[in-house]
């Protein structure tokens, strides 16, 4: 094992790969050198966000690894075999190698075909439909677009069908989605038990937010929903003790992992529906697999003739019919048409080329722009862009305003970087502004300053405080220093001793924007290629912003980024088909 574990230690992988593969080589008794070494890329692959390992296609990263390998796959898969740690789909072994030649932990395995065969049970309309009711409900909802009105597909789908996945880009009108589905399903039946849901606390508050003035109903994170503590990784609800609901809504669906996602649907009871939203081209979950890009990969929504016989109000036609056979036929669309931006919109056309990888429409576009959208991304440039980007706010605590003025101020601008540490930076951003504020006689010296914008990073649910709620530390009407929050139309105050764990936000990582929209944004590229750059975390950054962006990033590392993707490996199709 030692040449094994010195060539993991070589190619820089983590301690718990190397620690992992020893685990393997004990349990092999050391004659299996191959299948330790395997053991320690399927750690590598799962840290960097993929299911398993697939044999037939290494990630990029793990590239140079590829000369230690045997020369053909079955070579490869026979190989693992022929150990004490490998099983096939069914074994109780720590390893699972599958005929597709896709490598798995046993455990990964196993939420993998759990998330399947909860999702194929569902796979049916819902029987004690009003149709006649649905249709008037469509009929009576006034929404002229041209076309096909994707909204009310939406709708459709998600009262009619048990399982439903609604995915669509910003300002496409999800929230909206989720209010009428609400109004249609009351009027369905008064005693169905409905929860909603999202993966973090800032999207469940953003959530609450836009459906507290018409509905009754609280927004839980996936955590609490499921009774999920630091005490309880497993939660309270399970397969034998099911969530009392009939219907589950979760909004940003994007971040929720494969483990995640089998807990909840071992929690759900087999006749509740399910009903997710999200952005499919959004980055992912921090952890290992894609769920929703997973099931609306190759999708764009077909149609049964039955369906668009049962709903003439949608405008389906049989162009919309399934060409070929898909597992969500008549459970899932694609939203197409944007409320927020529209056809001239920077913002919605360079997603829309990044999205589909066109680096040089992409750059042509930025090039159209006035020259302080695209800059490089040096000290100098960077510091006019930020301190520019924050004057209103910076003004608005000097001159002592209102605190929901000085707290909306702030939210008006963000700087989103690709990476947390090293030069261009959240760090070096979060450095740069605390000098240049005490320049202006700030004094930000000191922990805690009037003007200090805090993000916390760990749930609280005693303070009502989730992962990535922003605030600024003020004085209060009495003078005392603390962390104000602005929720809704209400202020919150907490003493400082008392602040959940948090950090400086003058930038924050474009993965912690996930959920989160501001008026303006910089997003912050760094001036070498890094692993992290790809499509889907340029597309999320520029997609949280509602009016204005630039970018500062070298023309390089902008193309590289537009080209590269991160598609998860996962197994969770293949499950469909078997």
């Amino acid at each position: 094992m030692t040449e094994s574990l010195n060539l993991l230690r070589q190619h820089g992988f983590s301690e718990l790969a190397c620690q992992f593969a020893a685990f393997i080589d004990r349990k092999e008794q050391g004659e299996q050198p191959l299948i330790s070494l395997t053991a320690g890329l399927l750690t590598e692959a799962m840290a960097q966000g993929h299911v398993c390992l697939n044999l037939t296609h290494l990630p990029d990263t793990l590239q140079p690894m590829a000369d230690l390998l045997p020369d053909s796959i079955e070579q490869w898969q026979s190989a693992l075999k022929a150990g004490k740690s490998v099983g096939e789909p069914g074994d109780y072994k720590p390893l699972i190698l599958t005929d597709e030649g896709l490598l798995y932990l046993y455990r990964y395995w196993l939420d993998e075909r759990d998330v399947a065969q909860a999702i194929r049970q569902r796979l049916h309309q819902v029987e004690e439909l009003d149709v006649l009711q649905l249709n008037k409900d469509l009929a009576d909802w006034h929404n002229p677009v041209e076309g096909v009105d994707w909204q009310k597909v939406a709708v459709a789908i998600a009262l009619s069908w048990h399982i439903a996945v609604i995915s669509g880009g910003p300002g496409t009108g999800k929230t909206t989605i989720v209010l009428k589905i609400l109004q249609c399903l009351s009027r369905q039946s008064e005693n169905l038990r409905i929860g909603l849901a999202a993966p973090t606390g800032k999207a469940a508050a953003r959530l609450q937010q836009s459906i507290s003035r018409e509905q009754n109903l609280e927004v839980k994170t996936l955590h609490r929903l499921l009774g999920i503590t630091e005490h309880n990784d497993q939660g309270r609800y399970n397969a034998e003790r099911t969530l009392p609901l009939d219907v589950l809504i979760i909004d940003e669906a994007s971040m929720i992992d494969i483990s995640l996602m089998a807990k909840l649907i071992r929690a759900l009871p087999q006749k509740a529906r399910l009903i997710l939203l999200g952005d499919s081209q959004q980055l992912a979950s921090v952890e290992s697999g894609a769920v929703l890009a997973s099931l609306s990969e190759g999708q764009q929504g077909y149609f049964s003739d039955e369906f668009i016989v049962q709903f003439p109000e949608l405008g389906l036609t049989q162009a919309d019919t399934e060409p070929h056979h898909s597992i969500l036929t008549d459970s899932f669309v694609r939203l197409q048409h944007s409320y927020r931006f529209d056809k001239d919109s920077l913002i919605g056309q360079l997603a829309a080329e990044v999205n589909a990888g066109h680096s040089d429409n992409a750059i042509s576009l930025l090039l159209e722009q006035p020259e302080s959208t695209w800059l490089p991304p040096d000290e100098r440039s960077l510091l006019n862009t930020v301190s520019n980007g924050y004057l209103a706010f910076i003004n608005a605590v000097e001159n002592e305003a209102r605190p929901q003025d000085i707290l909306q101020a702030f939210d008006e601008f963000r700087v989103l970087a690709a990476l947390k540490q090293g030069p261009q930076s959240v760090f070096s951003v979060n450095r740069m502004m605390i000098r240049f504020l005490a320049q202006r006689g700030w004094r930000t010296a000191q922990t805690y300053y009037p003007g200090r914008p805090i993000m916390i990073i760990r749930n609280d649910y005693r303070q009502q405080l989730f992962n990535g709620d922003i605030g600024v530390i003020l004085r209060d009407e009495n003078g005392q220093l603390k962390a104000c929050f602005y929720f809704g139309e209400e202020l919150r105050w907490v003493s400082l001793n008392r602040i959940p764990a948090h950090e400086t936000v003058f930038a924050m990582t474009v993965h912690k924007s996930q959920g989160s929209e501001f008026d303006a944004i910089s997003i912050l590229l760094p001036d070498e290629i890094s692993p992290i750059l790809n499509r889907e975390l340029l597309y999320t950054a520029i997609t949280r912003a509602r009016k204005t962006l630039s970018i500062l990033a070298t023309e390089q590392v902008l193309r590289h980024t537009i080209q590269s993707r991160h598609q998860r490996e996962s197994g969770l199709k293949n499950q469909f088909e078997k």
